[in-house]
């Protein structure tokens, strides 16, 4: 006879109020939820293989279990997320499984296992499946900058220190700078998610199992390395989720940091460059107005993603090192929603990238306007002997007479030099005079990442294809 888990679990006598429940649990998410059950059953699959394979269930048992568990995926979990859930998910979900195959067979799947051990697995999945979509929406984004970089790679403009003109640098070499910054970002994404090797299903509880687990099994056949390697360890942990947050809060800082300087170059007071109407939003009021928005988008929407590491950290704090609420939940709570709206900011971001126009003749003439050759200009005084400081002061204090007086620019002794020979020559430290090198090694970069990918993805391709063939072996015999 099937026994429903809202009456009696053998120690407690009923079950969780409906308030509590409903306070705790939350309401029925069905997205959300079928992309928890999906996972739930493909740990299940690999789980069941093991079983059956390790003998500790019969076989015919574990035949059956597998058919079950494919017929509810087929039927797009509907025997789950129409049911009470008075004790959470995935015990709605063992429910559902022992009434289609009787509770002789469904009582079974859990064997050996934890909800702890299946959260933590099912969290570690997950996150690789996050974490190579963010690095596929980062090479994305990596290419655009760098075909934007490279297409303007000689549109000369000046730099900004403290919001005031400082030298002259091209916009493609900017670019690429920001594709620098991003491919490390993007780098620390990969090696969160490669560092995804043991696999914490077998841990049970929190102290292992007496029963004869081939851990290593389920790991082959869920894609992880190896099992656990401590039991405690492997439920408790969830740095590599912390990790992951962190970086993809660093990915959103980064564009944001984008986002401002595009934001100021388009100021009409500026306009160094435009965005065509397909990126630009009007005002409801007042008919002169080109609103590049999605700006402002970029910038203030990675607060959302900062907001969650932070969430995440401060909940996992002062926790004890066991299996935890705190941290299994609460925690994990911001993590998926943080990292698609990473994904979403990444894209957005390769619209804004992909549509920007330079305006070249507007950033040629103003970068001319301020004096941002004096440095070159100090530094040919260095080359005729001159004490830095004594060059430094010089040319400074030519720029004020300048200003000040109308008088002649450049001093007299010096001439003006063209402000792309000013960046060409700028070829020591990095600088614009080495962006054709510059660019080229940040392509090279790129390919790296983007082989990281499709090895990532490799795996986890032959890791589903390797856990196809056994469940498929087990239920045909």
């Amino acid at each position: 006879m099937n026994r429903t888990p809202s009456a009696s679990t053998g120690r407690i006598k009923g079950a969780l109020s409906h308030k509590a429940q409903r306070l705790y649990y939350g309401l029925p998410d069905d997205p959300s939820d079928l992309a928890a059950l999906r996972l739930i059953s493909r740990v299940d699959r690999a789980h069941v293989v093991m079983l059956a394979e390790q003998r500790i269930i019969p076989p015919d048992r574990a035949a059956r279990l597998l058919r079950t568990v494919s017929r509810v995926e087929e039927e797009g979990f509907a025997a789950v997320l129409s049911r009470p859930r008075p004790r959470g998910l995935y015990l709605a979900y063992e429910q559902a499984l022992s009434e289609l195959c009787g509770s002789e067979t469904g009582g079974l799947l859990h064997t050996g296992r934890s909800r702890n051990d299946l959260n933590a697995t099912t969290t570690l999945l997950a996150l690789r499946r996050q974490g190579i979509d963010l690095l596929a929406g980062g090479c994305r984004l990596l290419t655009t900058l760098l075909a934007a970089a490279g297409k303007h790679l000689d549109a000369v403009m000046a730099i900004h220190t403290h919001y005031q003109p400082a030298m002259p640098i091209t916009y493609g070499y900017y670019l690429t700078g920001v594709a620098l910054a991003l491919h490390r970002d993007l780098e620390r994404i990969a090696h969160a998610v490669e560092s995804i090797r043991r696999c914490p299903l077998g841990a049970h509880a929190v102290a292992g199992t007496d029963l004869a687990l081939n851990t290593a099994r389920t790991a082959a056949l869920l894609g992880f390395e190896s099992g656990p390697l401590h039991a405690v360890d492997a439920i408790a942990s969830r740095d590599i989720a912390l990790d992951t947050l962190a970086n993809a809060a660093n990915l959103g800082v980064t564009v944001s940091r984008l986002a401002t300087d595009l934001q100021l170059w388009s100021t009409s007071e500026l306009g160094y460059l435009d965005f065509p109407d397909w990126l630009v939003g009007s005002s409801s009021a007042m008919p002169q107005k080109r609103n590049a928005f999605l700006l402002e988008y970029l910038k203030a929407r990675p607060s959302r993603v900062v907001g969650a590491w932070v969430t995440a950290v401060t909940a996992s704090k002062s926790v004890p090192f066991t299996n935890s609420i705190e941290v299994g939940t609460e925690a994990m709570a911001p993590v998926e929603t943080a990292l698609r709206t990473t994904d979403d900011i990444l894209a957005m971001a390769a619209l804004v990238v992909s549509g920007a126009r330079p305006r070249v003749d507007t950033a040629w003439s103003a970068a001319g306007q301020g004096f941002v050759d004096a440095t070159v200009l100090a530094n040919e005084l260095v080359g005729r002997g001159v004490p830095f400081r004594e060059a430094h002061e010089r040319i400074g204090a030519a720029v004020l007479g300048a200003i000040e007086n109308g008088a002649g620019w450049p001093p007299e002794g010096l001439s003006r030099p063209d402000l792309r020979e000013v960046a060409d020559r700028a070829r020591y430290g990095g600088g614009p005079g080495s962006r054709e090198a510059s660019l080229a090694a940040a392509w090279e970069l790129r390919h790296e990442l983007h082989r990281t990918l499709e090895r990532i993805r490799t795996t986890e391709r032959l890791a589903a294809e390797r856990l196809h063939r056994a469940s498929e072996e087990l239920i045909h015999g």
